[in-house]
C-alpha cells in the first residue's frame, strides 16, 4: 500500500521468522529445565517487544525503506546476545541463530551492510566465547576435584573454539558468497524487467507505425484534392484581395509540407535502415528549423550553437523529426501555460557527439506525462524516446532551474566520415 513490497514482505517474513525462534526457545527451555531464568524472561520478553514492532511496522500502510529493513534486523542485536549470556552462554545451540540476522541481510541488502552485519555477528560471537563460554573453568584449581574434570573442561572449551572458528567461516561465507549471489539475481531481474520494458515499448511503436501506415493511405487521396482546390483558387488569385492570395500561399505550402511528409513515410518504409549521407550538422540544424517555422509559422526561437561547422556526419531521417516532435510541444506547452517566451534550443555538437537542449515556458513536469499540460497524448513523446534509442542515443526531461519550464535534452552519439573510413 506505501512502500515496497518486497521489502514489507521480506519484513513480515522476519517478523514470522522471531515470533518462531522465541517461541522454540521458550518451548526448549520449558522441556529441559521447567522454567526460565529471571535475566533470561527479561531479554525474552525484549524479543517478543521487538517482534510486535516489526509486525506493526509490516503492516504496509508507511513505507518502508531498505535501511529500515536493516534497522529491523539489528534489533535482533538487542535481545539475543544478552538472552545467549544468560542461558548457557557460546555453549548454547540456540547460538547458531545468530547467522540467520546475517543470512536475511547478506540475501536483501547490499554489499556494505551484509558486511556490516557480519562483523557484528562475530564480533558477538568473540564476546560470548570470551566473557560467557558456557565452560566451568576452574576445575584444576580446587582442591578435592580430580584433574579429569580439568581435561574434559579444557577439551570442551577447544570444542567450542572450533564451533567459533565454524562459525566465522560461515560468517564470512554468507557475507561474499551469498551476498554475491543475491545481487546477481537482482542485477538479472532489473535486466529482465528492462527487457520487457523494451518489448513492450516496441510493440506499442510497432501499432502505431501500423496505424500511420493506413493513415498515410488514407491521407493521400483527401490530399491530393486539396492541392488541385488550392492550385485552381490561385489560378483565379487575380480576383481575390491580398490576405487571401497570402492565405492561399500559405495553403499551398502546408500542403506540399504534409505531401513531403507523406513521401517521407513511404521512403523510410521502403529502407527502415536508412541510407541518409554525410551533412553537415550545422546545416541540419538550419534546415530542420525552417522546416518547423513552415509547419508552426507563429514558433518563435532563441539559438546557441557551438560546434564546427565544417562537421559532418550521418544524420537520419528519424532524427530531423524527432527534433520537430520535440519542438511542437515545447512551443504547446509554453502557449498553453500562457507565456509568450520563445523557445530556447541549445545545441552543441563534437566529432562523436550530438548534444540538444530544448527549453520550454510551461508549467513544467508536474504529471507522469509532461505533454498533458499542452492536451497532448504522449504518443509523440514515445516515438521520440524509441527513436532515439534506436539510434543509440537517449531523451531525457528536467525541471528547469529558475524558472518554471522543462528541458529536453536529446543525447546522440555521431558517425562521421572518419568512422565511414573504418
Amino acid at each position: 500500500m506505501g512502500g515496497d513490497k518486497t521489502i514489507i514482505t521480506n519484513l513480515r517474513r522476519l517478523t514470522a521468522l522471531r515470533a518462531i525462534a522465541l517461541s522454540a526457545y521458550i518451548g526448549v527451555s520449558l522441556w529441559l529445565a521447567d522454567s526460565l531464568s529471571g535475566s533470561a524472561l527479561v531479554f525474552v520478553v525484549l524479543g517478543v517487544v521487538t517482534t510486535l514492532i516489526s509486525g506493526w511496522r509490516a503492516r504496509g500502510s508507511v513505507a518502508v525503506g531498505r535501511r529500515e529493513f536493516f534497522g529491523h534486523l539489528l534489533m535482533d542485536w538487542l535481545w539475543l546476545p544478552p538472552l545467549l549470556a544468560f542461558s548457557g552462554g557460546a555453549a548454547n545451540p540456540f547460538v547458531t541463530y545468530l547467522l540467520v540476522p546475517l543470512t536475511i541481510a547478506a540475501a536483501t541488502q547490499p554489499r556494505f551492510f551484509a558486511w556490516l552485519m557480519a562483523a557484528i555477528s562475530i564480533a558477538i560471537y568473540t564476546g560470548l566465547m570470551v566473557f560467557f563460554p558456557g565452560v566451568e573453568s576452574g576445575h584444576g584449581a580446587h582442591a578435592g576435584h580430580n584433574m579429569s574434570h580439568a581435561s574434559e573442561g579444557s577439551d570442551f572449551y577447544q570444542h567450542l573454539i572450533g564451533m567459533w572458528a565454524t562459525f566465522t567461516f560461515s560468517a564470512l561465507l554468507i557475507a561474499g558468497f551469498v551476498n554475491s549471489m543475491a545481487e546477481a539475481l537482482r542485477s538479472r531481474d532489473r535486466h529482465l524487467h528492462k527487457l520487457r520494458q523494451e518489448q513492450a515499448r516496441r510493440d506499442q511503436v510497432l501499432s502505431l507505425g501500423t496505424l500511420a501506415a493506413g493513415t498515410a493511405h488514407e491521407l493521400a487521396s483527401p490530399l491530393q484534392t486539396i492541392g488541385l482546390l488550392v492550385e485552381e483558387l490561385q489560378a483565379q488569385q487575380q480576383d481575390f484581395s491580398e490576405p487571401v492570395k497570402d492565405d492561399l500561399e500559405l495553403l499551398q505550402q502546408q500542403v506540399n509540407l504534409c505531401k513531403q511528409a507523406l513521401e517521407q513515410l513511404k521512403s523510410r518504409a521502403r529502407d527502415p535502415a536508412g541510407s541518409e549521407e554525410l551533412q553537415s550538422v550545422a546545416a541540419f540544424i538550419e534546415r530542420s528549423l525552417e522546416r518547423w517555422q513552415l509547419l508552426r509559422p507563429d514558433a518563435r526561437f532563441t539559438l546557441q550553437q557551438r560546434g564546427s561547422n565544417h562537421q559532418q556526419a550521418r544524420l537520419p531521417l528519424t532524427l530531423e523529426q524527432t527534433l520537430i516532435n520535440i519542438l511542437n510541444n515545447a512551443l504547446d506547452a509554453s502557449l498553453a501555460a500562457d507565456i509568450p517566451q520563445p523557445v530556447a534550443l541549445d545545441v552543441d555538437w563534437s566529432r562523436d557527439r550530438l548534444r540538444i537542449e530544448i527549453a520550454d515556458s510551461g508549467r513544467g513536469l508536474e504529471s507522469e506525462n509532461p505533454s498533458a499540460e499542452s492536451g497532448g497524448f504522449g504518443i509523440g513523446l514515445i516515438l521520440c524516446k524509441t527513436a532515439l534509442a534506436q539510434l543509440g542515443g537517449k531523451l531525457t526531461l528536467t525541471a528547469r532551474k529558475d524558472v518554471p519550464g522543462t528541458v529536453a535534452t536529446i543525447e546522440l552519439p555521431l558517425e562521421n566520415e572518419h568512422e565511414e573510413a573504418l
